[in-house]
């Protein structure tokens, strides 16, 4: 077994990451500001040649039927709508910034995570939650299994070869061999990136271990939404299971889920449209 990491030792390496691009900061701080336009939000996509790139893909892909081709990011932004342009800009930028060497597979855990931001959006729509935060939040509820990987590669692949051998889930094979969970890890993380608080609290404290459920409303959100992309199969994660789901989480978000089985197809197409966009 690992020596235990303590967070004070993890977080002094969170430099071992790439700093967020700083695209990112100015999409997280338009989130909220229904005042956006697509004047303001192009100003800081075209500097980015790799979000022009998907967001134009994008747009050109929905635009079938209509007369002529999206050319600028204006037009890309007009035809698909300020929140999935911010989804895909801050979808691009990070997981093109953020990968690891094996045998953390980088890859998997975006398509994991795309598909709970995905979910989230659903859930948190029910809720009457901000979506776009919501998003955000699902998108990087995993980021601490990435900080936790770079502080110890060779601690981390055990943690992994743990779960898988004893089928348990990750933050319990965390916790058992490091002393330290990537839940924790990454909404200190959060923290340290100046990342909306609502985001950071929600990556925190988004699973659910010894009885403790999540914290407040946007964490219940990417719990229940960590559960259902699991049972949905977003992602295709060979060794996935289906962690515990809070009772008390789906209740606090107003979830039947006889009645939220109806959007069980809606989801599922906008995870391969996700997926699709971002090339993963």
């Amino acid at each position: 077994m690992s020596a235990p990491f303590t967070l004070e030792k993890v977080l002094a390496r969170a430099d071992a990451l790439p700093a967020l691009p700083q695209i990112v900061a100015k999409i997280l701080d338009m989130l909220g500001d229904e005042g956006a336009n697509a004047d303001i939000l192009s100003q800081h996509i075209v500097s980015d040649p790799a979000v022009v790139a998907r967001l134009l893909a994008a747009a050109n892909a929905g635009a079938i039927g209509a007369s002529g081709r999206v050319n600028s990011v204006r037009q890309a932004i007009m035809l698909l709508g300020v929140s999935r342009v911010r989804n895909i800009t801050l979808a691009t930028a990070i997981i093109d910034r953020f990968n690891a060497a094996p045998p953390f597979d980088a890859r998997r855990l975006w398509l994991h995570s795309v598909g709970v931001a995905v979910c989230a959006q659903e859930v948190a729509r029910r809720a009457e939650l901000d979506v776009d935060v919501a998003y955000t939040a699902g998108l990087l509820h995993d980021i601490g299994q990435l900080l936790l990987f770079v502080f110890d590669p060779v601690a981390y692949a055990e943690v992994l070869r743990l779960r898988a051998e004893r089928d348990i889930d990750i933050v319990d094979a965390e916790r058992e061999y490091l002393g330290v969970d990537h839940a924790h890890v990454g909404g200190e993380l959060a923290r340290i990136w100046k990342l909306p608080e609502a985001v950071a609290d929600a990556i925190a404290a988004h699973h659910v271990w010894d009885g403790n459920e999540p914290e407040n409303e946007m964490a219940d959100a990417i719990h229940v939404a960590e559960v259902l992309s699991h049972a949905l199969n977003l992602g295709g994660l060979p060794d996935a299971r289906v962690p515990y789901l809070s009772d008390m989480s789906c209740a606090r978000m107003g979830i039947d889920w006889r009645e939220f089985a109806a959007h069980f197809p809606l989801i599922e197409a906008r995870f391969v449209g996700a997926r699709i966009t971002l090339g993963l």
